[in-house]
Parts: structure tokens; C-alpha cells; sequence
């Protein structure tokens, strides 16, 4: 990240944690969030807050500081956050239960949030997936198999299979649960990954009276128990605390130690999709280290060591 960008991330995160405290924060608890070297320069970026604009606006309408010797309060007049809160894909999903409520009761409120995301996002008709699942509906109702390109998390390379859908899976992440003709079994397979999808000309199968045992199993794996079952045990930097505690519930276990100069704090975290949770965890460096379980350590261990790899190729290469 270039200087530029890494000051302005760094007094757009200072509002971000300003707003989210109202009743204020001291310079110290401040520092032990952003990691700031020093408190001279926590106040060099807290008198600076004044200088980020946002259009129409001029910057003392969009954010005023309060110190009072003790404390730091921040007033927001326009919400910073306000326009995009959440993600395009999340924005979507909220849309598409909104237009799924057929009930007459609210509709005027369902409207009004309508034309509010759609002010926020273009969204149009469109929800996440919405070809795959409506090729994915049309294929059970009719009796029709399926020909998919699907992206392999494990491996990361691309096959395709002819399947037998049988249940479209929503709850968490979208998955079609599907029988596949050539490895003869019943297999899951997540919606994202699905690159593309047509309805096939293979005869459907009648389907083995083994799926029930299938759903159950799968219902384990992924179901809404599963976040609270599998968890793994981080230290983690103050800093780093603040912003991974915005995408996974860290829960704090009291421990820590000093490693050098950077002093790390035990988190525990649930993890309802491996692959996602390692691409989080390696974005945030040695500031975040796995210490359970074991497979999820080997992996990020593996990760960082593919990329030192590849690296060290580049520069002979050169």
C-alpha cells in the first residue's frame, strides 16, 4: 500500500472507531486499537480528521472532534458509513428476500427499503445467482440433468460434471445438492463456485434411496450448528483485533504474550468455511498467528510458503 492510501486508511478507520464508541475514547485506548507508535503522532491524525472532505459537504460539516483532556468524541453530521454499509452481494441478498415476500402485510415498507437499496445499488431484478438457481429450479421440476463447470476449492482447478440435481440448498451459503453420474454418489456443490450450467440431454436417473442419509450428513457439515461447533484459536495484535473482529466473532480467552516487540492477545473464532477463514487470515500477515487447529495452521503455513516460492522463481526469473 503507497503512503497515501495507507494515511487516508488510517484516518478513515480512526472515524470508523471514533463513531462506533459515542460516549468517547482516551488517547490510550485509542493507540491500543490503531497502533499509532506514539501518542504525538495519534494527534497529528486526530487534528488532521478535519481535513477529509466529502463532497457536497465542507469538512467541518463532515466530521467535528471533542477532547475535553480526557476523551475524544466525534460528531458525524453526514453518516460516513451510511451509503454502503454492506456489501454489493449482501445489499443483494437483503433485496431478493424483500421481493420474495408475497404478503400484502408491510408491502408499502417493503416498497419504501426497495427503492431505497436500489438508490444505494443497481440492482434491478437481479440477485445472486439468480440464473444458476433459476436453470438449477427448471432442471428438478422438469426431471433434466445438469452439465456444470465447477472451480474445485481444494486443488483450484476446473472439471466438469453431469449431475442429477435434487435440492437447492439456501440456508448460510447456497449449495445444489446433487447426484453425480459418474462417481455414482451423491456430492454438494456451492453456487459461487459453479462457473457455468446448462440443462443436459442425460436421462435422469432414479435416485438411490440413500439421499435422506446424505441431507443429514450434509446438514452436519453445513448447517446452522456448524458455526458453533468448529472453532479455531488465534493471537492476534490489538489492531488487527479491532478490524478481523468486523468479519468473524472473536471471542477473547484472557491470554496473552509478548512475541519481540509486538505484544498478541488469544482469540477463539468460529469457522463455518475453511477456505474462506484461510483467505481472511492470511490477509492480515503476521499480525494474526493460527495456533488451532492443526490442518488450518498446515494450510496457512503451505500458503505462505507457495507464495515465498513463487516469489523466489520471479526473481531468478529475472
Amino acid at each position: 500500500m503507497n503512503p497515501s492510501t495507507a494515511r487516508a486508511a488510517s484516518k478513515l478507520n480512526l472515524i470508523r472507531l471514533l463513531a462506533s464508541h459515542p460516549e468517547g475514547l482516551g488517547l490510550e485506548e485509542i493507540q491500543s486499537v490503531t497502533g499509532h507508535k506514539s501518542i504525538a503522532a495519534l494527534k497529528k491524525d486526530l487534528g488532521e480528521l478535519y481535513m477529509i472532505e466529502m463532497y457536497p459537504y465542507s469538512p467541518t460539516d463532515a466530521v467535528d472532534l471533542d477532547f475535553d483532556g480526557k476523551k475524544v468524541k466525534i460528531r458525524l453530521p453526514v453518516a460516513v458509513d451510511s451509503a454502503l454499509p454492506l456489501s454489493p452481494k449482501e445489499w443483494s441478498f437483503l433485496r431478493s428476500l424483500l421481493v420474495s415476500q408475497k404478503t400484502k402485510e408491510g408491502s408499502e415498507l417493503n416498497r419504501s427499503i426497495l427503492n431505497k437499496i436500489d438508490s444505494v445499488i443497481p440492482s434491478g431484478d437481479w440477485s445472486p445467482y439468480q440464473k444458476t438457481k433459476e436453470t438449477i429450479i427448471k432442471a428438478i421440476n422438469d426431471k433434466k440433468t445438469l452439465t456444470i463447470v465447477y472451480w474445485k476449492r481444494d486443488t483450484k482447478e476446473k472439471e466438469t460434471r453431469t449431475l442429477a440435481p435434487w435440492l437447492l440448498w439456501e440456508e448460510n451459503d447456497s449449495y445444489l445438492l446433487a447426484y453425480d453420474l459418474t462417481k455414482e454418489g451423491f456430492r454438494s456443490f456451492r453456487l459461487d463456485f459453479i462457473l457455468n450450467i446448462v440443462i443436459a440431454d442425460t436421462k435422469y436417473p432414479t435416485l438411490p434411496d440413500t439421499a435422506e442419509e446424505f441431507l443429514q450428513g450434509f446438514k452436519q457439515l453445513f448447517g446452522n450448528d456448524k458455526e458453533n461447533n468448529t472453532y479455531a484459536k488465534l493471537w492476534i495484535t490489538d489492531s488487527a483485533s479491532y478490524h478481523l473482529g468486523l468479519k468473524l466473532n472473536l471471542q477473547t480467552t484472557g491470554n496473552q504474550k509478548q512475541i519481540g516487540d509486538t505484544l498478541y492477545r488469544e482469540f477463539q473464532a468460529p469457522i463455518r468455511d475453511q477456505n474462506w477463514f484461510i483467505q481472511t487470515i492470511l490477509g492480515y500477515g503476521t499480525s494474526v498467528l493460527v495456533s488451532e487447529p492443526l490442518e488450518i495452521k498446515e494450510s496457512i503455513r503451505f500458503h505462505l510458503q507457495s507464495i515465498a516460492l513463487s516469489k523466489q522463481n520471479l526473481t531468478t526469473q529475472s
